[in-house]
């Protein structure tokens, strides 16, 4: 649970994230020590609204002003928790609360005056008016306008075994403290709610309106203490308006079984709640799954699309415009081409190698021209893929700020790659071209002509299609190619030929892949990594199982 992830911004995933971080508060701070530890003093968390009157309630248990209390608020900074002393070995380690560094303040120390910054720590005294087997925790306000205030609160109150939850006849309907009242009756956790400070003369009606609105959140059974608005005794609470709370208290801790049950019963709604929170976890791990696997999909769909549209221009003549044909025709020879390719392949040979002119011909320009356009096209559709992936992520609200953090490319470092790709492949061609001249009359035949020739003479084959041509140039180009091809055949055979022409254009396009793979993977670096929500469906399904398979009678 601790290393779920859900880095993206999708709409609950606020929620699924305080899930996450409670779900694993609870384990610490309570349900791994409680497991550990049956017999360990409850822990009785004093909380509740602003102003309520916690610290002077928890005085007033004790008898003992240990707690600051005042109308500054807020008041309580650093929890304390109080303990008889032969319990200070239950809460001196981190046995619960983990995270909460100890400072422990001499028992007839005046209270810990609040700071001006929040104290994440917990004050530890020993206490000898606390009952046997029960420890007192004064909370900071759940409501309070320090949010590290409100979430040590919330923490605290994981932590408990028992509650009393403290408010006032005028906040006892504010909406932050009923929210923690209902997790509570989803743990089925013991609570005794004081309605505190209630006026003489508001009593009843405020009595019955709160009780209604408890039996509304399950929570009827919770016993109701209304402590009227009087005057205090050396800032304590008389004795006989608080003897209902240290009744309750005494009848959940006084004996061991009281203490058994009580702290049973907490441990199992817990661990019922955090069982069931963890489905829901699932669920939005799930719908991040699906995004991150959506947007890693798009690059992969992409890189095919570009891969196709490449496939298919570079077979369908587009390259073989303009410049090409002109440079490969001052190769071959423009007169009667078709003519000359009926009465054989031996006058285009006597041209390249300069029997006819004296002069032989360099294929240089042809390829130089041939790397241009092909280089041209890559930068296209590399830039065209960038742009592709960037649009379809926006579309996502939660991928908006992921492409957002994708660093630019810019127009010129792609042409670079798209020149470096066209070099090496043209490269490997003529490499390709060389093996192929295997046995000695290859060889005499191969070397009359040439490496450079031959090799784009092969590069003509292989983009050659009159497809994407008009006009004239229909005719000039299948003429040419058609003289590239005999020109070939005649040194290596008509199916090597084809074999080679298979080869390099699929070279070309693997090549390519790479090319995409290596210029997209900063998309895929910035995809934030969500956790697998199967692998917490089933640890959520084997720790049913064992929770099931436990003796609950031993627990």
């Amino acid at each position: 649970l601790d290393a779920v992830s859900l880095p993206l911004h999708l709409p609950g995933a606020d929620e699924a994230r305080e899930t996450r971080t409670r779900g694993v508060r609870r384990l610490e701070d309570h349900i791994l020590p409680r497991l550990s530890n049956l017999d360990a003093p409850l822990l009785c968390v004093v909380g509740g609204s602003t102003g309520a009157g916690k610290s002077t309630i928890v005085n007033s248990l004790v008898n003992q002003t240990v707690s600051a209390s005042s109308a500054r608020r807020p008041t309580t900074r650093r929890p304390l928790l109080l303990h008889r002393p032969e319990d200070a070995r239950w809460f001196e380690p981190d046995r619960i609360l983990p995270t909460l560094p100890r400072r422990r303040i001499d028992a007839q120390a005046p209270p810990s005056e609040p700071t001006a910054e929040s104290v994440h720590e917990l004050e530890l005294r020993e206490n000898l008016a606390v009952r046997p087997g029960l420890a007192l925790l004064d909370a900071p306000d759940l409501d309070s306008v320090v949010e590290d205030n409100r979430n040590l609160a919330r923490q605290l109150l994981d932590a408990a075994d028992l509650w009393v939850f403290v408010t006032t006849a005028a906040r006892y309907a504010d909406a932050v403290p009923w929210k923690m009242l209902e997790d509570a009756a989803r743990r089925n956790i013991a609570v005794a709610i004081v309605l505190n400070r209630v006026p003489p003369q508001a009593l009843e009606e405020v009595h019955v309106d709160f009780s209604r609105m408890l039996a509304d959140a399950d929570l009827g059974r919770a016993p109701l203490i209304a402590i009227e608005e009087t005057e205090l005794v050396d800032g304590m609470i008389p004795r006989e308006k608080l003897q209902p709370l240290t009744n309750w208290l005494a009848s959940l801790s006084d004996t061991a079984q009281a203490r058994a049950a009580t702290a049973k019963r907490t441990l199992h709604g817990s661990v019922d709640a955090l069982l069931d929170s963890v489905d829901g976890l699932v669920t939005s791990l799930s719908e991040q799954a699906v995004v991150a696997t959506d947007a890693a999909q798009v690059v992969d769909a992409e890189i095919d699309a570009a891969i196709r549209r490449v496939a298919e221009q570079t077979q369908n003549g587009s390259l073989l415009r303009g410049e090409v044909l002109s440079r490969w025709q001052e190769v071959v020879g423009t007169a009667e081409l078709s003519k000359k390719i009926d009465e054989g392949i031996s006058w285009v040979k006597a041209r390249i190698t300069g029997f006819l002119t004296g002069n032989p011909v360099k294929a240089e320009p042809v390829e130089q021209a041939i790397g241009e356009g092909l280089s041209a096209l890559l930068s296209d559709e590399i830039a065209r893929t960038h742009d592709a992936i960037r649009a379809t992520w926006r579309q996502n609200r939660a991928m908006r700020e992921v492409e957002a953090q994708v660093p630019d490319t810019t127009a010129r470092e792609i042409h670079e790659t798209a020149m470096q790709m066209t070099r090496r492949w043209q490269k490997d061609l003529l490499e390709m071209v060389r093996d192929q001249a295997g046995s000695r009359k290859m060889s005499a035949r191969f070397l009359a002509i040439g490496v450079n020739v031959l090799g784009v003479a092969l590069m003509i084959v292989i983009f050659a299609s009159t497809g994407g041509l008009t006009g004239a140039e229909v005719g000039v180009a299948g003429a040419t190619s058609v003289v590239a091809q005999r020109l070939l055949e005649s040194v290596f055979g008509d199916q090597a030929v084809q074999a080679m022409t298979k080869q390099a254009h699929q070279t070309l396009l693997d090549d390519l892949r790479e090319v995409l793979s290596a210029s997209t993977q900063s998309f895929l670096d910035c995809i934030p990594a969500v956790s697998s929500p199967e692998e917490l469906y089933e640890a959520s399904a084997r720790a049913r199982k064992a929770w099931r398979e436990v003796n609950h009678e031993d627990l």
